[in-house]
């Protein structure tokens, strides 16, 4: 079966508010009801743009994620995101 990734992000920032600790790929899996070989990839391409991070003990969400999912919008969605630097 395949999982939308805003379905992972959304799931794992839930399943991590939910016990307040990180969560591992078969916990996630188990909760979208797919595998966790089918999670992995989804999970690191998170990783490496900033959403998730990973820990010994599995994944949490970034201020970043939280931010993105408090606009409403799907990551399929067209965004204009202003880049300010310091």
């Amino acid at each position: 079966m395949d999982v939308s990734p805003h379905t992972v992000l959304v799931t794992v920032r839930d399943e991590y508010d939910a016990v307040d600790e990180p969560v591992g790929p078969k916990q996630i899996a188990t909760a979208v009801g797919t595998t966790s070989k089918q999670i992995r990839p989804i999970l690191e391409s998170f990783c490496r743009n900033e959403f998730l991070v990973k820990t010994a003990d599995g994944y949490r969400p970034t201020v970043t994620a939280r931010e993105f999912l408090e606009l409403d919008v799907e990551l399929s969605d067209v965004a204009v995101v202003e880049i300010i630097e310091d």
